[in-house]
Formats: C-alpha cells, structure tokens, sequence
C-alpha cells in the first residue's frame, strides 16, 4: 500500500483557495458588517466555514479522481458463457456460394 501523498493535498487545496479567493468575499463582507454596523460575527464564520467546506470538498474529488486513476483493476477476459465469440461475419455467405476465403472478385485474366 502506497503512502497518501499529504503534500499534494495540502499543495491542491492551497492552490484552490487561491484560485477561489473571490468566494470568500461575502465572509469579508459579513466582516466589515460586524464591525459597522454591529451584526453577529457567527455569521462571518458560517460564511468563511462554508467557503473553506466547499474547497475541502472540491479537493477531496480530485484527489479521489487521481486515486481512481492510478488504481486501476486490470481488464479480465469474458466470462459470460452465453456470449458469442467473434466470428466472420461473411462466413454463412462463403458457405453458400461454396467459396474457400477465396475473393468474391478477382480481377485475374480468363485463361
């Protein structure tokens, strides 16, 4: 079992919250509203917390799409029994013309 590339997270959820500053700004607007007009500062923290729970969660989805990726189950064979085989789709149309695989055409002198 590999070990969980901690750095990578860390580096990807960093990068997301760079990337996604802008969603922030109605926590730092609740903020400002605390401090102007004298509204609770939970509600700065519900607004800063569900930033940071939709970030954690975006990361959490590449870095499962990256586990997913690198850990693949190898391709096993057909195991169904009723499934046919395939076949050549041309072979009942030989048999009735009596054909060998020879070609339907040949484009050989007549001799």
């Amino acid at each position: 079992m590999q070990k969980p590339d901690v750095k990578g997270f860390f580096l990807c959820i960093f990068w997301q919250m760079f990337l996604y500053a802008v969603w922030s700004v109605p926590a730092w607007i609740l903020l400002i509203l605390h401090f102007a007009i004298k509204i609770p500062l939970t509600w700065f923290w519900i607004a800063l917390g569900a930033w940071l729970i939709v970030l954690l969660l975006r990361t959490l989805l590449i870095v499962w799409t990256r586990y997913c990726v690198r850990h693949r189950t190898p391709v096993s064979g057909n195991k169904n029994p009723y499934s046919q085989k395939l076949r050549d789709p041309y072979a009942a149309l030989r048999e009735r013309q009596g054909d060998q695989g020879n070609e339907p055409f040949s484009i050989e002198p007549n001799n």
